[in-house]
């Protein structure tokens, strides 16, 4: 199987490139008019990172950004993570974690205690490597009945780090783990109702503990309670302002706001927790902020929002308006009550 059809598998539908140039955009009546004023979120990219052009990074997918301002990129294609300094310099290339190389990793969190988690999709494991790069735990990931492979593509931790949450993208299902027990609980099944999905794809957690996964092809975000109780969906399919295409990251801000990025449309909207859009990144004309196909991001201390750009090889800086920055890491999950039918 090549790179690009494990990324394709991995659900990123991303190997025609007539794909990512559809002329759609998110707009109020017409195509590339302006966003209204009360809908504008200005925003502008800073800087960018990338690798150097004899090893550039090629479809980076996700982005983790440590206490000390150190950037993660999930490189794939090429079975590394790439490491920048604060600085945005080159730091160093992570294949492996102590004796275990990685194969097409996809998803990266860093939890409360500066630890890495890489979900390591090639290989259907997570592998957590500790601050100083030492491996921490390998977590291998259990077949789906039936016998089809975890499909791990993201990972979220509580600040507690009681809980992981990690999304088993073919399998169309949420695995939550005891991460102290090292057992997991399983919710969803492929479907277009509450509770089921098509094709997750990334986790976040919101300060106030409640989880958020978004669905490539389902076109939403889904909650989900500290209890594991279902709890509504952010978007549904459409090219509208609030309504989301080939959603592909979602990032939860110290107020509760989540930030969706959308692959077709190129754009990253903005919703409350309910479901209720505030706005999309815009430039200073007021249309919307385009990337490069965007995918996973992150937060640094400070409040910049780093987006991963698939299709141009790189991570945009972007700066926000004052309100919505900076992050907090995510709250605990909260005490377990009856988990989700």
């Amino acid at each position: 199987m090549s790179v690009e059809r494990s990324i394709i598998r991995a659900g990123l539908v991303v190997a025609v490139a007539a794909a990512l140039t559809v002329w759609v955009v998110v707009r109020p009546a017409r195509a590339g008019a302006p966003i209204p004023p009360e809908r504008r979120i200005p925003a502008g990219v800073a800087r960018t990172l990338s690798a150097p052009a004899d090893a550039p990074m090629h479809m980076p997918t996700d982005v983790a950004v440590d206490a000390a301002g150190r950037v993660f990129v999930a490189d794939g294609a090429n079975d590394r993570v790439v490491v920048f300094r604060a600085d945005g310099a080159l730091d160093r290339a992570i294949s492996r974690v102590g004796e275990w190389p990685l194969n097409h990793p996809v998803g990266l969190a860093i939890d409360s205690a500066g630890r890495l988690w890489i979900a390591d999709t090639g290989h259907h494991r997570v592998l957590i490597a500790a601050p100083d790069g030492a491996l921490a735990e390998r977590i291998d990931l259990p077949a789906a009945e039936g016998g089809k492979p975890f499909d791990v593509t993201d990972v979220a931790v509580t600040a507690d780090r009681k809980r992981a949450y990690l999304i088993d993208n073919e399998n169309h299902r949420l695995a939550i783990r005891d991460n102290a027990a090292g057992t997991l609980t399983f919710l969803g099944a492929f479907g277009e109702g509450l509770g089921q999905f098509r094709w997750p794809f990334t986790a976040a957690i919101a300060p106030d503990g409640y989880v958020y996964v978004c669905e490539a092809i389902g076109a939403r975000v889904q909650r989900l309670s500290p209890a594991d109780r279902w709890a509504g969906q952010v978007g549904r399919w459409g090219v509208e302002l609030g309504l989301l295409y080939r959603p592909k990251g979602v990032l939860v801000d110290g107020q509760g706001r989540l930030y969706v990025s959308d692959s077709t449309l190129n754009v990253i909207q903005v919703f409350n927790a309910r479901g209720g859009v505030e706005g999309v990144l815009t430039d200073p004309a007021g249309k919307p902020l385009r990337f490069a196909h965007p995918m996973g991001m992150d937060f640094d201390a400070a409040g910049g929002l780093y987006v991963v750009e698939l299709k141009a090889d790189r991570v945009a800086v972007v700066t926000l308006p004052s309100g919505f920055a900076p992050a907090t890491r995510p709250a605990s999950a909260g005490t377990r009550e009856e988990p989700a039918r």
